[in-house]
């Protein structure tokens, strides 16, 4: 959507001359859009505008390439200077075109919400004499747009006004007394205007909870990883069908739900837009060498914030590069382009209105521009069916969205009446932000690049030690590595010891798998345990997981979420119960603090919340005398 023709020249032949005294102005021939040949598609006159041809690059669906007016809802006379002003904005004039005053736009897409924000705030003024955009300098024509906004949201007030703002930066192209600025009480800003005018909070796209999230990053790296197993099998879905013993229905269900764990996979673990996941390919993982360290990347290109594109790289999980693999070669046999991850192949199939379980025939294949990339979130978000429980989870919920507008409402209701959680990009994105800065695994400032695409930093969230010691500064980690290394063996022997002889001074799940007395091993039952586990365990103090590279979530968090259901791979002894102990009576002490204090931030709270009832389990579990925190009303 944000790809911009290079080569203006092929309508530098239909552009206006630069403004003089004589202030030539389009009619209804002049021509406003061209295809790659620099051939007429649309002119001034015609009420939808088509850039399809030109701006296009990215197989969008055609309707966000499209200027619509909407006649029938305007003061045709401000209608007029509408499209006057939106063809100036668009092209410029003649030797200086994509250009205008103050800042410099240089994509469509923005042009075209420029025109849909300043079309709607214009039909207040449909059937009255207001008839030129000079008149919005008034204060009091001004506060009719102000005042038919009220029932919108703040951000929607604040971006009309900036969209009609944003329409006196081509002022230059009309004569002195057509020339307008907006009617804004004096001092005061677009934002203040907005929250004035505004009966509607914001709102934003809702955090994920973390028991969702942690149940949603493993069951995509679980169905990742089944899919890169067989890789050999998903070139064609019939043979596929053939050799799990499905029907062909079966097989495309199978190939579709791997399709949307793999594109879900790339997005939640980067932080990527739709816009950027749709400018990736086969070639855009890279795996670059630091120090001896192997860092992972993404390779994409970045258009939201610049006037041309650029191609930039996103820090990664090592599971990228298994989706990418995996989209790589799925249904590729049948795929018009082969190698394109964004051709999808349909079908047709027998039966009563194609409900059969066997091909009849091929079908064009679907392009995953942005609008097919969202469905097909929507659809893998069913597949996931991860169950939303409102009693069990709406405290923690409403910690961490308090205002949500109803369109981007996550919990969808079954059949039965239950629900499950949709996942969006938008909300992955802001999900993926909130805990990797909240447990502290890397600084606003990193995430910042992050999300602007120019930082490598982000890695370390995925990866060992060595990698902190990078972000810490330590200029050659490989250097202190092997002492790290004996360090950690040597304290990993000492906690394996005290845990095989005070096996009842343990929770979790990972002593309960050891068979009868654990304190019976021999020694070199021992030394093989502390082998074979000497890379596959992470402590932050407060419990151990032996999962290594296994763990559903790659210790992306503190073991609070493995708390609650006893994980098979999370150890938590006597000492690490105590810090427990201690962690609960200084989360609550501090809560309460900023509950009286009316100073509270509620990402912080959510998560120290979680983290005070899991305490509140280990200390159940070792029979440590506590008492319930209860937030109480806010």
């Amino acid at each position: 959507m944000f790809s911009v023709s290079m080569d203006v020249r092929k309508f530098e032949r239909y552009a206006l001359p630069q403004a003089s005294d004589q202030f030539v102005m389009p009619d209804n021939r002049t021509v406003v859009s061209v295809d790659k040949d620099g051939n007429p598609v649309s002119h001034f006159g015609d009420d939808i505008w088509d850039f399809n041809a030109f701006f296009n690059r990215t197989n969008e669906i055609e309707s966000i390439y499209q200027i619509n007016f909407l006649p029938e809802k305007h003061n045709p006379e401000l209608l007029l200077e509408l499209k006057q002003r939106m063809y100036f904005l668009i092209w410029g004039a003649k030797g200086n075109l994509l250009h205008m005053e103050g800042e410099t736009l240089r994509k469509f897409s923005n042009c075209r919400e420029i025109q849909k924000d300043s079309n709607a705030a214009l039909r207040v003024f449909k059937g009255v004499s207001i008839s030129s955009f000079s008149l919005l300098s008034n204060e009091l024509v001004f506060s009719q747009i102000l005042h038919a906004g009220k029932m919108l949201s703040q951000k929607s007030v604040k971006n009309r006004i900036q969209c009609l703002s944003v329409l006196t930066q081509v002022n230059s192209h009309f004569p002195e007394h057509l020339r307008f600025t907006l009617g804004l009480p004096e001092g005061k800003t677009f934002e203040q205007i907005a929250k004035q005018y505004s009966t509607a909070g914001e709102g934003h796209y809702p955090t994920v909870i973390p028991v969702i999230y942690e149940q949603m990053m493993g069951r995509l790296m679980q169905e990742v990883n089944n899919a890169h197993e067989k890789l050999s099998h998903l070139r064609d879905v019939k043979a596929y069908a053939a050799q799990y013993n499905l029907t062909d229905r079966l097989a495309v269900n199978e190939f579709k739900a791997i399709e949307g764990a793999c594109f879900m996979s790339l997005s939640a673990f980067t932080g990527m837009r739709l816009s950027e996941l749709s400018q990736i390919n086969v070639a855009s993982y890279k795996e670059v060498d630091l120090d001896g360290l192997t860092l992972c990347t993404l390779r994409s290109w970045t258009r939201k914030l610049e006037k041309l594109p650029r191609e930039d790289a996103w820090a990664c999980a090592p599971i990228c590069k298994k989706a990418l693999e995996v989209l790589a070669v799925l249904n590729d046999d049948y795929r018009s382009v082969k190698g394109d991850i964004y051709f999808s192949p349909r079908f047709k199939f027998d039966g009563n209105g194609g409900g059969g379980d066997n091909f009849l025939r091929q079908l064009e294949d679907v392009i995953l521009n942005t609008a097919n990339l969202r469905r097909l979130f929507t659809d893998y978000s069913k597949h996931l069916d991860i169950t939303y429980e409102p009693s069990e989870m709406d405290e923690v919920y409403r910690l961490l969205n308090p205002v949500v507008p109803a369109r981007y409402n996550p919990m969808k209701t079954r059949e039965n009446g239950t629900f499950y959680w949709h996942f969006s990009s938008h909300s992955l994105r802001r999900t993926f932000a909130h805990f990797v800065v909240g447990n502290g695994l890397v600084t606003l400032a990193a995430l910042k690049h992050q999300f602007k695409h120019i930082s490598l930093s982000m890695t370390a969230i995925y990866a060992s030690h060595s990698e902190v010691l990078t972000l810490m500064g330590i200029e050659n980690p490989g250097s202190v590595k092997k002492a790290v290394e004996d360090a950690e063996m040597e304290s990993h022997r000492l906690y394996l010891k005290d845990m095989l002889d005070n096996p009842h001074e343990q929770s979790g799940g990972y002593i309960k798998s050891f068979e009868g007395d654990p304190r019976v091993m021999t020694e070199e039952q021992f030394e093989a345990l502390a082998k074979s586990t000497k890379g596959a365990n992470k402590s932050t103090g407060y419990g151990r997981c032996f999962a290594g590279e296994k763990c559903k979530m790659m210790h992306l968090f503190e073991p609070s979420n493995c708390v609650g259901r006893d994980c098979e791979n999370l150890n938590i002894n006597q000492a690490e119960a105590m810090r427990w102990q201690q962690r609960h009576k200084r989360i609550g002490e501090r809560l309460q603090q900023m509950k009286e204090m009316g100073f509270y931030n509620r990402n912080t709270l959510a998560r120290e919340l979680s983290d005070i009832r899991a305490a509140e389990k280990v200390m159940t579990d070792h029979n440590i005398t506590f008492e319930r925190f209860e937030l109480g009303a806010l």
